[in-house]
């Protein structure tokens, strides 16, 4: 199955899009084309190629952290000013309706893993006009409700990327983006 990963648009269909996290079916389906139209984030979508059916999504945004906000081992190899420039992963999710079914036919489609490469891509290529040093996730923690329903923790999924916790917020992390551009580079030559 060929994807494609495009800017949001008024053409996309996002009415079928399902989440066990309620936050993230909710912003794609209601709040996703505001947040687009008024520049807080830049929305991509996955869709199957000829299509416009949204089946997973992801969000960027500018950002900072303070600088004493890094673990030690990381900020002494930045330059010290207050802030560091980042790029904020706001949200990501895909459509849980669509991967069942796809796993159903015996697929393995790991899409959440084709967001998050293409979302890094796009850190790197957005770093080259407004400097960003980092990648931030803020990862969502699931209501009792929501992991009484299935949800999933997203933690242990971006942690397995290699994104790590901030120390004084353990459900912040984040990746710098040398270290991005290294993975990119190696995935490259393979």
């Amino acid at each position: 199955m060929d994807f494609e990963i495009q800017l949001l648009t008024a053409a996309h269909d996002c009415s079928e899009f399902t989440s066990s996290l309620n936050s993230i079916q909710k912003y794609i389906r209601e709040q996703a084309a505001r947040a687009m139209s008024s520049k807080m984030s830049a929305i991509f979508v996955l869709v199957e190629k000829g299509d416009k059916i949204v089946r997973g999504y992801y969000t960027l945004s500018s950002t900072s952290i303070q600088f004493d906000d890094l673990p030690a081992n990381v900020s002494k190899r930045l330059p010290r000013y207050p802030q560091v420039g980042g790029t904020l992963l706001g949200r990501l999710g895909v459509d849980e309706s669509y991967r069942d079914a796809l796993k159903k036919q015996g697929k393995k489609p790991r899409l959440g893993e084709l967001l998050l490469v293409d979302a890094q891509k796009n850190c790197l290529k957005g770093s080259t006009t407004v400097a960003s040093a980092v990648m931030i996730i803020d990862v969502e923690q699931p209501s009792e409700e929501e992991i009484a329903a299935g949800a999933k923790d997203p933690m242990l999924f971006y942690t397995q990327y290699g994104f790590i916790p901030l120390p004084k917020t353990p459900r912040r992390l984040f990746k710098r983006l040398t270290t991005i551009e290294k993975e990119q580079a190696a995935a490259n030559r393979d």
